[in-house]
């Protein structure tokens, strides 16, 4: 059995349920993961990994692991990450995958140095790219990726885990709306708020509940006290991600108005979309980024134009007063999440990535030890976790 090293600069922050689950569902190769920073380490339990002993020596430390471990490929999550430890790859000149995962295909390319390193250093020499939805492709083809290079393959999710159960409104039962997210822009919980102070009014019997932690609790907190929604709206702080199923199936409708953030910073594929969708929920998004290749808008949900508190709001309202047509839609989500997002298809498919490039690796004989680059992108990625 051939071994893949993963490298990730931290491994893993909170949100990352997705590269772990990515990891562990592989079946048919040995999987080392290689970080910077361990982090999480109850909630992400992995014996097969090492930790560098500082930043500036990793790339020397990482080198002498792979021909330790005999790791025949190296596949970076996150593309900011290949570029500050592209030394392995000129290193060792292994065969080297790149996922980008959404803020490194968006943000970073608004930034003009991350964008020359990407076109100089890093689109030259891996040698396979996937992106996690197609129009985080079609943004690396724009930022002079070459298409043959890239594949878009989204994470998949344990949808036995994130099981499915019919959402039916109980006699004198509140319709309750959830929203499982980091506290940041690019998740548009202003305008959820905002548009659910819309929905209450008009709606009194809802309930709002949004999970999650982020820089910008504080002034979503006084978001809801300010329109006087304290008794129906609240946040929930951390919950393990093996309570998240519990809390789906206590709730009818799945809400997730992400947006472009002023800095341009994009959703890849929400994961937590898959999973409302694999346990049967109605969900109401935006047309951003990758999310209108998962959420089929009028069968399994209803999208909106980003930062459209009006067409949100009325969208809610026409779930909430048309309960009967839930479990149709809570249907077809399932089906399209279990057959195009389950985590052992999608780990197949990335195997067979893999094997391709082990049975023809593609090498960059340009590529000189010693030459690397050493990019300062290490902080502002850790930030993001």
């Amino acid at each position: 059995m051939d071994t893949i090293g993963v490298i990730t600069l931290i491994f893993l922050p909170i949100t990352q349920t997705f590269i772990y689950d990515e990891i562990t569902a592989i079946k048919n190769y040995n999987v080392i993961a290689l970080t910077l920073n361990r982090q999480n380490e109850s909630c992400f339990p992995y014996k097969k990994l090492y930790v560098a002993k500082s930043d500036i020596t990793a790339i020397r430390e990482f080198s002498h692991i792979i021909k330790k471990e005999k790791i025949k490929l190296l596949h970076f999550q996150f593309g900011t990450s290949a570029l500050y430890l592209l030394g392995l790859k000129m290193i060792s000149n292994l065969p080297v995958v790149v996922t980008f995962h959404g803020f490194d295909a968006s943000y970073e390319l608004k930034n003009n140095y991350t964008l020359n390193k990407y076109r100089e250093k890093l689109f030259p020499k891996v040698d396979h790219v996937i992106t996690v939805s197609q129009k985080l492709k079609n943004n690396l083809v724009n930022a002079g990726c070459p298409e043959h290079k890239i594949t878009v393959l989204s994470g998949g999710i344990d949808v036995e885990k994130f099981s499915y159960m019919p959402r039916k409104l109980n006699e004198k039962e509140p319709v309750k709306i959830l929203c499982v997210a980091r506290l940041t822009e690019k998740k548009g919980l202003e305008y959820l708020i905002e548009s659910f102070a819309m929905v209450a009014k008009e709606r009194p019997d809802t309930e709002l509940l949004i999970v999650g932690q982020g820089e910008l609790k504080e002034k979503l907190e006084y978001k809801i006290s300010e329109l006087g929604l304290k008794d129906k709206a609240r946040i929930m702080d951390y919950v393990p991600h093996d309570e998240i199923p519990n809390i789906m199936h206590k709730h009818h409708i799945f809400c997730l108005p992400s947006v472009t953030s002023s800095q341009g910073d994009e959703e890849g594929l929400p994961t937590v979309l898959k999973e409302a969708l694999a346990t049967g929920m109605p969900v109401v998004s935006t047309y951003h980024s990758g999310i209108p290749e998962l959420v089929q808008d009028g069968k399994s949900g209803f999208l909106v134009a980003e930062r459209d508190v009006k067409n949100l709001t009325d969208r809610l309202i026409y779930l909430i007063d048309h309960p009967e047509i839930w479990e149709e839609m809570g249907q077809h989500g399932r089906k399209y999440v279990v057959e195009n997002f389950s985590k052992d298809k999608q780990s197949e498919k990335l195997e067979n990535i893999y094997y391709q490039l082990l049975k023809n690796p593609r090498r960059n004989k340009g590529a000189r030890a010693g030459k690397y680059v050493v990019y300062k992108l290490a902080d502002r990625e850790r930030r993001r976790g």
